[in-house]
Protein backbone atom coordinates (compact mmCIF):
# COMPACT_ATOMS: atom_id res chain seq x y z
CA UNK A 1 0.00 0.00 0.00
CA UNK A 2 1.49 3.48 -0.73
CA UNK A 3 2.09 5.64 1.67
CA UNK A 4 -0.56 7.91 0.34
CA UNK A 5 -2.82 5.62 0.66
CA UNK A 6 -2.05 4.66 4.28
CA UNK A 7 -2.04 8.37 5.46
CA UNK A 8 -5.26 8.65 4.45
CA UNK A 9 -6.58 5.61 6.09
CA UNK A 10 -5.13 6.12 9.37
CA UNK A 11 -6.94 9.93 8.99
CA UNK A 12 -10.01 8.30 8.38
CA UNK A 13 -9.96 5.92 11.20
CA UNK A 14 -9.15 8.13 13.46
CA UNK A 15 -11.49 10.87 12.55
CA UNK A 16 -14.37 8.16 13.06
CA UNK A 17 -16.05 8.68 16.21
CA UNK A 18 -18.12 5.41 16.13
CA UNK A 19 -18.09 1.91 15.39
CA UNK A 20 -20.45 1.15 12.26
CA UNK A 21 -23.79 -0.11 13.19
CA UNK A 22 -23.96 -3.90 13.61
CA UNK A 23 -26.93 -5.78 13.80
CA UNK A 24 -28.67 -6.61 17.18
CA UNK A 25 -29.82 -9.90 18.71
CA UNK A 26 -33.69 -10.12 18.55
CA UNK A 27 -36.34 -12.38 18.44
CA UNK A 28 -39.94 -12.79 15.97
CA UNK A 29 -42.67 -10.88 17.33
CA UNK A 30 -44.76 -13.74 17.13
CA UNK A 31 -42.39 -15.93 18.86
CA UNK A 32 -42.78 -13.34 21.78
CA UNK A 33 -46.48 -13.24 21.63
CA UNK A 34 -46.36 -17.65 22.00
CA UNK A 35 -44.13 -17.22 25.00
CA UNK A 36 -46.57 -14.51 26.77
CA UNK A 37 -49.41 -17.42 25.92
CA UNK A 38 -47.29 -20.11 27.69
CA UNK A 39 -46.46 -18.50 30.66
CA UNK A 40 -50.45 -17.54 31.16
CA UNK A 41 -51.88 -18.42 34.41
CA UNK A 42 -55.22 -17.89 33.11
CA UNK A 43 -55.85 -18.74 29.06
CA UNK A 44 -59.92 -19.10 29.80
CA UNK A 45 -61.21 -15.70 28.36
CA UNK A 46 -64.69 -16.83 29.25
CA UNK A 47 -64.96 -14.20 31.98
CA UNK A 48 -62.80 -11.31 30.88
CA UNK A 49 -64.51 -8.27 31.80
CA UNK A 50 -66.39 -6.68 29.03
CA UNK A 51 -66.27 -3.20 30.53
CA UNK A 52 -62.27 -3.34 30.48
CA UNK A 53 -62.66 -5.21 27.22
CA UNK A 54 -63.68 -2.32 25.76
CA UNK A 55 -61.77 0.22 27.71
CA UNK A 56 -58.68 -1.52 26.53
CA UNK A 57 -59.29 -1.97 22.80
CA UNK A 58 -56.53 -0.10 21.58
CA UNK A 59 -54.07 -2.80 23.55
CA UNK A 60 -53.54 -4.50 20.71
CA UNK A 61 -53.07 -2.21 18.40
CA UNK A 62 -50.33 -0.15 20.72
CA UNK A 63 -48.38 -3.50 20.43
CA UNK A 64 -48.55 -3.95 16.93
CA UNK A 65 -47.86 -0.41 15.21
CA UNK A 66 -43.96 0.39 14.60
CA UNK A 67 -43.21 1.22 18.25
CA UNK A 68 -40.46 -0.25 19.02
CA UNK A 69 -39.57 0.56 22.21
CA UNK A 70 -43.05 -0.11 23.85
CA UNK A 71 -43.04 -3.87 22.23
CA UNK A 72 -39.01 -4.61 23.15
CA UNK A 73 -40.38 -3.01 26.76
CA UNK A 74 -42.92 -5.24 27.07
CA UNK A 75 -40.47 -8.43 25.80
CA UNK A 76 -38.05 -7.20 28.31
CA UNK A 77 -40.64 -7.41 31.10
CA UNK A 78 -42.17 -10.47 30.11
CA UNK A 79 -38.67 -11.96 30.25
CA UNK A 80 -37.90 -10.76 33.54
CA UNK A 81 -41.22 -11.67 34.86
CA UNK A 82 -41.10 -15.19 33.33
CA UNK A 83 -37.45 -15.85 34.58
CA UNK A 84 -38.90 -15.03 38.20
CA UNK A 85 -41.43 -17.69 37.75
CA UNK A 86 -44.19 -15.26 37.83
CA UNK A 87 -47.35 -15.62 35.64
CA UNK A 88 -47.34 -13.71 32.12
CA UNK A 89 -50.00 -11.43 33.36
CA UNK A 90 -48.01 -9.70 35.70
CA UNK A 91 -45.57 -8.28 32.71
CA UNK A 92 -48.57 -6.10 32.11
CA UNK A 93 -48.59 -4.08 35.17
CA UNK A 94 -46.52 -1.82 33.12
CA UNK A 95 -48.96 -1.40 30.61
CA UNK A 96 -51.89 -0.42 32.72
CA UNK A 97 -49.72 1.88 34.89
CA UNK A 98 -47.70 3.43 31.86
CA UNK A 99 -48.81 2.42 28.34
CA UNK A 100 -45.45 0.82 28.51
CA UNK A 101 -43.61 4.10 28.50
CA UNK A 102 -40.70 4.47 30.22
CA UNK A 103 -40.92 8.16 30.59
CA UNK A 104 -44.14 7.67 32.01
CA UNK A 105 -44.88 10.40 35.05
CA UNK A 106 -48.35 10.94 36.79
CA UNK A 107 -49.57 14.30 38.11
CA UNK A 108 -50.26 12.73 41.23
CA UNK A 109 -46.16 11.49 42.07
CA UNK A 110 -45.82 8.46 40.62
CA UNK A 111 -43.23 7.75 37.50
CA UNK A 112 -41.57 5.46 35.56
CA UNK A 113 -42.58 1.98 33.72
CA UNK A 114 -43.80 0.88 37.00
CA UNK A 115 -45.32 3.97 38.47
CA UNK A 116 -43.81 3.51 41.79
CA UNK A 117 -44.48 6.71 44.37
CA UNK A 118 -41.29 8.15 45.71
CA UNK A 119 -41.91 6.53 49.55
CA UNK A 120 -42.29 3.05 47.98
CA UNK A 121 -39.39 3.50 45.32
CA UNK A 122 -36.92 3.95 48.41
CA UNK A 123 -38.26 1.50 50.30
CA UNK A 124 -37.32 -1.11 47.90
CA UNK A 125 -33.64 0.53 47.30
CA UNK A 126 -34.95 2.97 44.53
CA UNK A 127 -33.00 6.35 45.00
CA UNK A 128 -35.21 9.01 44.41
CA UNK A 129 -33.84 12.15 45.37
CA UNK A 130 -32.86 15.73 43.35
CA UNK A 131 -31.81 15.70 40.48
CA UNK A 132 -31.84 11.65 40.08
CA UNK A 133 -34.91 9.53 40.01
CA UNK A 134 -34.55 5.80 39.71
CA UNK A 135 -37.96 4.85 39.03
CA UNK A 136 -37.01 6.45 35.28
CA UNK A 137 -34.22 3.61 34.99
CA UNK A 138 -35.98 0.65 33.32
CA UNK A 139 -33.37 -1.71 35.01
CA UNK A 140 -33.85 -0.57 38.20
CA UNK A 141 -37.61 -0.05 39.15
CA UNK A 142 -38.41 -3.42 37.04
CA UNK A 143 -35.88 -5.26 38.87
CA UNK A 144 -37.21 -4.03 42.13
CA UNK A 145 -40.65 -4.42 41.02
CA UNK A 146 -39.95 -8.18 40.11
CA UNK A 147 -38.68 -8.64 43.33
CA UNK A 148 -41.31 -7.06 45.39
CA UNK A 149 -43.95 -8.94 43.04
CA UNK A 150 -42.17 -12.51 43.64
CA UNK A 151 -42.45 -11.35 47.56
CA UNK A 152 -45.99 -10.86 46.98
CA UNK A 153 -46.86 -14.15 44.76
CA UNK A 154 -45.14 -16.51 47.80
CA UNK A 155 -46.85 -14.96 50.23
CA UNK A 156 -50.81 -14.60 49.07
CA UNK A 157 -50.63 -18.48 47.99
CA UNK A 158 -48.82 -18.10 44.28
CA UNK A 159 -52.22 -16.57 43.30
CA UNK A 160 -51.53 -13.75 40.56
CA UNK A 161 -54.89 -12.16 41.32
CA UNK A 162 -54.17 -11.32 45.10
CA UNK A 163 -50.56 -10.54 43.79
CA UNK A 164 -51.35 -7.60 41.00
CA UNK A 165 -54.25 -6.09 44.11
CA UNK A 166 -51.52 -6.49 46.53
CA UNK A 167 -48.84 -4.33 44.32
CA UNK A 168 -51.87 -2.01 43.66
CA UNK A 169 -52.85 -1.13 47.18
CA UNK A 170 -50.01 -2.66 49.22
CA UNK A 171 -49.72 -6.14 51.06
CA UNK A 172 -51.04 -4.93 54.67
CA UNK A 173 -54.24 -3.60 52.82
CA UNK A 174 -55.09 -7.08 51.24
CA UNK A 175 -54.27 -9.00 54.46
CA UNK A 176 -56.08 -6.45 56.58
CA UNK A 177 -59.42 -6.55 53.70
CA UNK A 178 -59.22 -10.81 54.10
CA UNK A 179 -60.08 -10.35 57.65
CA UNK A 180 -63.52 -10.59 59.01
CA UNK A 181 -64.70 -6.88 59.34
CA UNK A 182 -62.05 -5.22 57.21
CA UNK A 183 -62.51 -2.83 54.88
CA UNK A 184 -63.47 -3.16 51.48
CA UNK A 185 -61.07 -2.25 49.06
CA UNK A 186 -61.05 0.48 46.91
CA UNK A 187 -62.58 -0.44 43.55
CA UNK A 188 -59.33 0.45 41.21
CA UNK A 189 -57.59 -2.29 43.57
CA UNK A 190 -60.55 -4.66 42.75
CA UNK A 191 -60.71 -3.94 39.13
CA UNK A 192 -57.01 -4.55 38.99
CA UNK A 193 -56.39 -7.79 37.86
CA UNK A 194 -59.45 -7.67 35.56
CA UNK A 195 -57.88 -5.01 33.82
CA UNK A 196 -54.83 -7.25 33.20
CA UNK A 197 -56.58 -10.82 32.22
CA UNK A 198 -58.75 -8.31 29.76
CA UNK A 199 -55.77 -6.84 28.34
CA UNK A 200 -54.36 -10.83 28.12
CA UNK A 201 -57.43 -11.73 26.49
CA UNK A 202 -57.33 -9.35 24.20
CA UNK A 203 -53.75 -9.92 23.04
CA UNK A 204 -54.50 -13.51 22.77
CA UNK A 205 -57.90 -12.79 20.20
CA UNK A 206 -55.77 -10.63 18.24
CA UNK A 207 -52.97 -12.66 18.04
CA UNK A 208 -55.48 -15.64 16.13
CA UNK A 209 -55.85 -13.06 13.20
CA UNK A 210 -53.94 -12.99 9.96
CA UNK A 211 -53.20 -8.98 9.87
CA UNK A 212 -52.83 -8.23 13.25
CA UNK A 213 -49.83 -11.69 13.28
CA UNK A 214 -48.61 -10.28 10.35
CA UNK A 215 -48.05 -6.62 11.80
CA UNK A 216 -46.16 -8.96 15.04
CA UNK A 217 -43.82 -11.07 12.79
CA UNK A 218 -41.13 -8.32 12.79
CA UNK A 219 -37.88 -8.50 14.54
CA UNK A 220 -37.97 -6.99 18.21
CA UNK A 221 -34.62 -6.35 19.88
CA UNK A 222 -33.67 -8.50 22.87
CA UNK A 223 -32.31 -6.01 25.59
CA UNK A 224 -29.88 -6.18 28.22
CA UNK A 225 -28.52 -4.50 31.62
CA UNK A 226 -24.85 -3.16 30.04
CA UNK A 227 -22.68 -1.80 32.47
CA UNK A 228 -21.15 1.91 31.30
CA UNK A 229 -17.13 2.57 31.81
CA UNK A 230 -16.97 5.00 34.62
CA UNK A 231 -17.05 8.32 33.62
CA UNK A 232 -19.21 7.80 30.65
CA UNK A 233 -21.08 11.62 30.05
CA UNK A 234 -22.66 10.86 26.51
CA UNK A 235 -24.98 8.46 26.07
CA UNK A 236 -25.43 8.80 22.45
CA UNK A 237 -21.50 8.77 21.94
CA UNK A 238 -21.44 5.39 24.03
CA UNK A 239 -24.21 4.06 21.98
CA UNK A 240 -22.16 4.75 18.87
CA UNK A 241 -19.40 3.06 19.96
CA UNK A 242 -21.11 -0.03 20.74
CA UNK A 243 -22.84 -0.39 16.77
CA UNK A 244 -25.89 0.89 18.60
CA UNK A 245 -28.75 2.33 17.46
CA UNK A 246 -28.23 6.01 19.92
CA UNK A 247 -31.81 6.95 19.76
CA UNK A 248 -33.26 3.88 20.39
CA UNK A 249 -31.09 3.49 23.62
CA UNK A 250 -31.85 7.12 24.77
CA UNK A 251 -35.23 6.30 24.72
CA UNK A 252 -34.91 2.91 26.38
CA UNK A 253 -33.32 5.28 29.31
CA UNK A 254 -35.25 8.18 30.14
CA UNK A 255 -33.95 8.54 33.72
CA UNK A 256 -30.18 8.44 32.67
CA UNK A 257 -28.10 10.61 34.26
CA UNK A 258 -24.16 11.37 34.66
CA UNK A 259 -22.70 9.09 37.00
CA UNK A 260 -25.28 6.25 36.30
CA UNK A 261 -23.39 2.88 35.44
CA UNK A 262 -26.83 0.37 34.82
CA UNK A 263 -28.32 0.93 31.10
CA UNK A 264 -30.88 -1.21 29.40
CA UNK A 265 -29.35 -1.44 25.79
CA UNK A 266 -29.81 -3.72 22.76
CA UNK A 267 -27.49 -7.24 22.29
CA UNK A 268 -25.45 -6.93 19.51
CA UNK A 269 -24.75 -9.47 17.50
CA UNK A 270 -21.16 -8.59 17.63
CA UNK A 271 -20.82 -6.69 20.90
CA UNK A 272 -17.81 -4.39 21.03
CA UNK A 273 -15.32 -4.76 24.17
CA UNK A 274 -16.79 -3.29 27.40
CA UNK A 275 -18.03 -4.41 30.57
CA UNK A 276 -21.67 -5.63 30.93
CA UNK A 277 -23.93 -7.68 33.01
CA UNK A 278 -25.93 -7.35 36.57
CA UNK A 279 -25.47 -5.05 39.01
CA UNK A 280 -27.05 -4.34 42.53
CA UNK A 281 -29.77 -1.58 41.84
CA UNK A 282 -28.68 1.78 42.46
Amino acid sequence: MGMHRLSLLLMLCAGSPAIAASPTVTRNGGELMQAFEQGLAEPDCTDASPRWRTHYAHAAAHLADQDRVALALFAYVLDEVRNAGLPSELALIPFVEARFKADALSASGPAGLWQFTASTARHHGIVVRAGRDGRMSVVSSTRAAVKYLGRLHRMFGHQWRQTAMAYNTGESALKASQRNGARRLPGITLSYPLKMHAIACLLIEQDRKHDWRQAMERPVPRLTTRILPTGTHDLHRWARTQGLDPDLVIALNPGWHHGSRDILAPVPSHPAAGPRGRRKAN
